[in-house]
């Protein structure tokens, strides 16, 4: 009576939001995401959709056939995973990450995944972690990396490497010092991660602070315009080294070393539990593989 594709397309209407975005994800025609819908709605009395503007909004039918849909599509996810192999990969992995790990190690991340799973598609998109983790609530990615500890229950967080924060800024600031006091550091200018960055927590005792009173600040929530704005010279920031490796190199940036000590940064990957879970802990061991935090290696090859 009913078909696995037409639980995907009233799935992916409604967690999507359109059926638009349903047929692109799924790889279809618009015409046969709602060719699909007709055809399942056809089984009862009430719709499904409350059909109104561009939106694909559930009617309470809708939510309770849409809640039904999900479970079988995970038993089903799980039926073809047991005769594929436990760490069967779905055809597509939606991977969000943060922009650093998008211009570091990513590349790396999705070569090894096409070696390993070939004809997997890869659909990569880079974002804030908060956003991210939205993204991954309401499954619109699959898998993300990012300093972000969720704390949500249905999601599995493989702990990754630890990055070391350093203070940094241009050799020119400070005359090629590598080692600043407590007041010298307080007369620069900090260009300091705004409220919307994830780092704002985890600096929380250093940049709101009461008793670390800067001379003047520049807040944003970029850390490659921080480190960009800090290698013209215009004040100090605080950066993973790893990351900016290369501005190191190239003399644009100089470790200084202060009396006002830097916590970690501490790096997940995060997937959800109920779906794939088998794939996605062998995705995340890839990532440990890479060592994409603190391998001298890696860190080497971003020189």
């Amino acid at each position: 009576m009913f078909t696995i594709k037409q639980l995907e397309a009233i799935y992916w209407s409604s967690t999507l939001g359109s059926f638009e975005a349903a047929a692109e994800y799924l790889n279809v025609a618009q015409s046969t995401i709602s060719k699909r819908i007709s055809e399942l709605e056809s089984h009862f009395t009430d719709p499904l959709f409350e059909r109104s503007g561009r939106q694909s909004v559930l009617t309470v039918r809708g939510e309770a056939i849409r809640d039904i849909a999900e479970q079988m599509l995970r038993l089903s996810d799980r039926l073809v995973s047991s005769a594929r192999g436990s760490d069967a990969a779905p055809m597509k992995i939606r991977l969000g990450v943060t922009d650093l790990v998008a211009i570091s190690w990513l590349p790396e991340l999705v070569e090894r995944l096409r070696q390993r799973y070939p004809g997997i598609e890869i659909e990569p998109e880079v974002d804030l972690s908060s956003v991210l983790v939205e993204r991954l609530l309401d499954r619109k990615v699959d898998f993300i990396i990012c300093p972000y500890s969720t704390m949500v229950p249905q999601f599995v967080e493989a702990p990754l490497d630890d990055l070391e924060l350093e203070w940094m800024c241009s050799p020119a600031l400070i005359d090629g010092r590598t080692e600043l006091t407590r007041s010298e550091l307080l007369d620069l200018t900090l260009l300091s991660q705004s409220a919307s960055s994830i780092l704002r927590p985890m600096l929380h005792a250093v940049i709101d602070n009461e008793a670390l009173r800067f001379r003047k600040r520049i807040n944003c929530n970029n850390m490659g315009a921080l480190a960009e704005m800090a290698a013209t010279g215009m004040g100090i920031t605080i950066l993973p080294r790893t990351f900016f490796a290369r501005y190191i190199q190239a003399g644009r940036l100089q470790v200084v070393r202060t009396p006002v000590l830097l916590p970690k940064l501490n790096y997940f990957a995060t997937y959800r539990n109920d779906s794939y879970r088998d794939f996605f802990a062998a995705v995340a061991a890839i990532c440990r593989d890479i060592r994409g935090f603190s391998d001298e290696a890696f860190t080497q090859s971003l020189i």
